[in-house]
C-alpha cells in the first residue's frame, strides 16, 4: 500500500525512513517526472553536466577547444568547385 507525502511550506519533500526502506545514509537519488509522478532513482554517479557550475562547464569547453588535434587533410581545389559541392 502506498503512502501519501506532502510538500512543506519551503517546497521541500521529506520522506520518512519507512517509505524508502533500508537505504544507506547519504544515498543520492535522481528525481524524474513521469506523467505527473515523481520517480526517485538511485544516482550512482551523475554526469558532469548535471553537477558542474556554469563556470566549470565553460572551463571544460575552453579546455576541450584548446586541445591539440592532428591536422585535417586539405581539400583539393576540385572539391570546392560549385558543381562538385553537391556530388
Amino acid at each position: 500500500m502506498g503512502q501519501i507525502v506532502e510538500v512543506n511550506e519551503a517546497g521541500a519533500l521529506t520522506l520518512e525512513p519507512e517509505v524508502l526502506g533500508h537505504v544507506k545514509p547519504h544515498t543520492r537519488y535522481l528525481v524524474e517526472r513521469d506523467n505527473g509522478t515523481l520517480v526517485l532513482r538511485p544516482a550512482e554517479k551523475l554526469p558532469f553536466w548535471a553537477t558542474a557550475t556554469p563556470e566549470e562547464r565553460a572551463r571544460a569547453i575552453l579546455e576541450y577547444a584548446s586541445r591539440k588535434r592532428p591536422p585535417a587533410p586539405d581539400l583539393p581545389d576540385e572539391a570546392l568547385r560549385r558543381e562538385n559541392i553537391y556530388d
